[in-house]
């Protein structure tokens, strides 16, 4: 499938405000199915431009999810707008989250990743950078239902590359079972920096 990396507050826009227009700096053939993959960075001041720009209030940057294929689009037709192209879309399909590394451009992705059961994407997700300690570098926690407890919740750490196991039993991933998603946010979190 086709796909394009696009930056976060933009990916966000497409799935959960309705956002239609794309403008890219390359035609592409029309009526399409094209897999949208959000950068792996984004910042305060990408949020406020998009803001500024659109309108469109997006969550903070570091709630956005990053350096993932996140959903698929229709683009219906691509316009000539002098030195980039503005393609329409529509039916916008979220799918389960994966990580994947993005490229410039349009680029292919295994048609066998998309999953569009989304019940497994994270409830709640925040990025960071941690610079000291050990292990140091960039982090996401993720925040899913608890697999056992009905209405509780647990979270999912990552960090440099790898992932923090020992978990609940069965779900060596999964830690903690807390009744606010907010507050297994806030436990993955302080585990990070301990």
């Amino acid at each position: 499938m086709k796909a394009i990396t696009i930056k976060a507050p933009l990916a966000w826009a497409i799935f959960n405000a309705n956002y239609t227009d794309l403008f890219y700096y390359e035609p592409i053939d029309c009526p399409t199915q094209l897999a949208i993959h959000a950068a792996k960075s984004a910042y305060s001041f990408d949020v406020e431009k998009f803001f500024k720009n659109t309108g469109i209030v997006t969550p903070p940057a570091n709630r956005l999810p990053l350096g993932q294929v996140i959903g698929i689009v229709t683009v219906e037709t691509c316009i000539d707008c002098d030195s980039r192209w503005d393609w329409i879309i529509s039916n916008p399909k979220s799918i389960r989250h994966f990580d994947y590394k993005g490229q410039t451009g349009i680029y292919e992705i295994p048609d066998s990743r998309i999953d569009y059961d989304c019940s497994k994407n994270p409830i709640i997700e925040e990025c960071g950078y941690k610079s000291s300690g050990n292990p140091r570098g960039q982090w996401r926690v993720n925040v899913c239902p608890h697999p056992v407890t009905v209405n509780h919740y647990s979270y999912a750490v990552a960090i440099a590359g790898g992932v923090m196991g020992s978990g609940i039993p069965g779900h060596d991933l999964l830690h903690g079972c807390y009744a606010d998603p907010e507050e297994a946010l806030q436990a993955g979190i302080e585990e990070l920096y301990e």
